[in-house]
């Protein structure tokens, strides 16, 4: 009875911690609300592009390292034991493909005041016949996939207060108590509160982190022990692995890397930044970041095993799990535990509502083409109905957090060549781009239709996005070689006037004798 009690108690107060900690950034948000001077939407979405070094690096973190990101990492190192080894490819390959996307957009948006990603369609096709279609097009996969990452960030939050209340709080009444806490911040400031928020977000993350990593290493015996622990219940994944997964894996890593580069609200960010300098060193702080926090996450799965037998549980709440029996253990453990668990919930709420900015953002001045200098009446509208269907889809569970993060992913980076060849590759039409997206979405539509996985290992994304990229060469090199040929027939005819009119009156000559 009385340990039935403590945990009670114990689940009460950290139940407690969390809510104090959503409140307590409140004033923050007011105070971000009052630091705007101009109540634009320019402003309101990024900041009077004025995010210095320590803001930018943290909130970019902060927005990547997302819950549902926390979670699914510790569950499927859970899952799958030394295999899961692989993913710290996909941090690496982040770092690397902004490479391909930061140079030569930032000096654009900063020159033509880009506040979202359709705003480069608009410039860089403008006077082309195919750019209104093209920009309507990926504004459409830029919405499905924030909203899927909204519906994930509410799904992990949903499935924290499950495991952390026992289940007294249900899931169906989490998801959108949850989700009315992110309109609510959201609504506020802007990227400005966001960004603040991400600041405390993202240090209470890297506290939490490193609280964890005390943990498994004062607890678990070391490094040895730990691999004891994965080799016993997790045996398989100690051989190599074949052909077909080692494929998979590499194109997960490629997918990952090429999509996160042309993130929404990473993109919002990178416009948002007070200077290139403060950006590029930005991105090295958070990829190191994101690097270690992957490093933890991986071995906190692999602990995990050890502690928990290597039972057949819900792969989403692994973490969550784990840290209740490590607060159970002492008052010590209890606080630390409760500190990674804010840390979960921080990373969340960092991730959704910078997804939920973006998504209005794109929603209003994308597809509606409403002016930049317009009030915010309508977007706080349109984040309240967007708010309200995300929080209903979330509640569907029979979906893990991984699979969520593959689709989104998978339909992401169709949208990379748009920028990435459209930047490098200045003789590009807007039509060539569009026919290759529409060929990617059809490949990658028919492969969910029918079920499909993967494509001898390779991911359905990176098979779409072959099909896309094909899609956009074939169609160049045909409006080149039209091209080509319409120039010499124009060459020939304006080097060679008296030509044809030689031919005719030597035929008429020939025909008169």
């Amino acid at each position: 009875m009385a340990v039935v009690c403590r945990e009670r108690d114990g689940m009460t107060l950290q139940l407690t911690l969390v809510i104090a900690y959503f409140l307590l950034l409140i004033p923050v948000c007011l105070k971000a609300k009052k630091s705007s001077t101009r109540h634009t939407a320019s402003d309101h979405y990024l900041a009077g592009r004025s995010l210095g070094l320590f803001v930018l690096s943290l909130t970019l973190f902060a927005t990547i390292a997302s819950g549902h990101t926390l979670l699914a990492n510790t569950g499927q190192a859970y899952l799958l034991g030394y295999h899961w080894i692989m993913a710290m490819g996909l941090w690496a390959t982040i770092s690397v493909s902004y490479r391909w996307i930061v140079p030569g957009l930032r000096p654009v948006a900063l020159a033509n005041h880009f506040v979202t990603p359709g705003d480069w369609i608009r410039f860089r096709f403008a006077a082309q016949p195919w750019a209104a279609p093209l920009r309507q097009l990926l504004t459409l996969c830029f919405c499905l996939c924030l909203a899927n990452y909204l519906f994930a960030q509410l799904k992990a939050a949903g499935e924290i207060m499950v495991v952390l209340t026992d289940s007294k709080l249900p899931y169906s009444m989490a998801v959108p108590l949850f989700g009315l806490v992110i309109l609510l911040y959201d609504s506020v400031g802007g990227l400005r509160a966001v960004a603040w928020t991400d600041v405390i977000q993202g240090l209470v993350t890297i506290v939490g982190i490193v609280s964890l990593c005390y943990w498994i290493t004062s607890n678990f015996g070391g490094l040895q022990q730990i691999v004891a622990g994965v080799t016993e219940y997790r045996p398989e994944s100690a051989r190599v692995p074949d052909y077909t997964f080692q494929a998979r894996w590499f194109s997960l890593m490629l997918m990952g890397g090429l999509a996160v580069c042309v993130y929404p609200q990473g993109l919002q960010r990178v416009f948002a930044a007070s200077s290139t300098r403060v950006l590029y060193r930005s991105l090295a702080l958070s990829n190191m970041f994101l690097v270690i926090c992957g490093v933890v996450l991986i071995f906190a799965g692999w602990s995990s095993l050890s502690l928990l037998g290597g039972a057949n549980i819900n792969v989403d709440q692994v973490l969550t799990v784990v840290l209740k029996e490590w607060a159970d253990s002492s008052a010590v453990n209890y606080f630390a535990a409760s500190l990674v668990l804010m840390a979960v919930m921080a990373a969340i709420m960092s991730t959704a509502d910078s997804v939920l900015l973006s998504l209005v953002s794109i929603i209003k001045h994308d597809f509606t083409q409403a002016s930049v200098r317009t009030d915010l009446r309508q977007d706080y509208l349109i984040a309240v109905v967007v708010m309200m269907l995300c929080s209903l889809a979330a509640l569907y569970r029979d979906i893990t957090l991984w699979h969520l993060l593959e689709l989104k992913l998978e339909l992401l980076v169709q949208c990379f060549p748009g920028f990435a060849l459209a930047l490098h590759r200045p003789s590009l039409r807007a039509s060539s781009v569009f026919l290759g997206l529409v060929a990617g979405l059809v490949v990658l539509v028919t492969e969910l239709v029918l079920g499909v996985r993967s494509v001898y290992g390779i991911n359905n994304g990176m098979v779409a996005l072959a099909a896309n990229v094909a899609g956009i060469f074939m169609h160049h090199f045909v409006i080149v070689l039209v091209a080509k040929k319409r120039s010499l027939a124009l060459w020939t005819k304006s080097a060679y006037p008296m030509s044809a009119n030689n031919r005719g009156s030597r035929g008429s000559q020939k025909k008169n004798e």
